[in-house]
């Protein structure tokens, strides 16, 4: 098992518009840059391509691949220079932690589970 498989996964959606019909995929560090890994789908048929996957916690970087073109991140201004003379948008992947909130009312039986922020995004929603 290698490190990145030991770490904390969190749950990043990804999205970018391309020509309704496209081929489209995400690649990164996540999946060793493969662009078939990662494909995404248009499932209104209006162009709008996403996709959810697992990612180990830390840092990655990544890009979109449309119709075999490697693209950046419109939405993504976190970027850092690639081995290839390009760029590569970087997201933030944080441990994901389980927390009950502190009780308002001791007398009552059910807490909820909150779900922290798992994923900082390059982008701000």
């Amino acid at each position: 098992m290698t490190l990145s498989e030991k770490k904390e996964k969190a749950r990043v959606n990804f999205g970018i518009s391309a020509a309704p019909g496209s081929q489209v995929s995400v690649a990164g560090t996540f999946n060793n840059w493969d662009p078939t890994a990662a494909p995404m789908h248009d499932q209104s048929g209006k162009g709008y391509f996403r996709t959810d996957m697992l990612i180990p916690e830390g840092k990655h970087e990544y890009k979109f691949v449309v119709n075999g073109v490697w693209a950046t991140d419109p939405s993504c201004h976190n970027r850092v220079p690639g081995p290839f003379g390009s760029e590569n948008c970087v997201l933030q992947v944080q441990k994901t932690e389980l927390k009950a909130p502190e009780p308002v009312n001791s007398g009552k039986k059910n807490a909820k589970i909150e779900k922290s922020k798992d994923v900082e995004l390059c982008r701000k929603r």
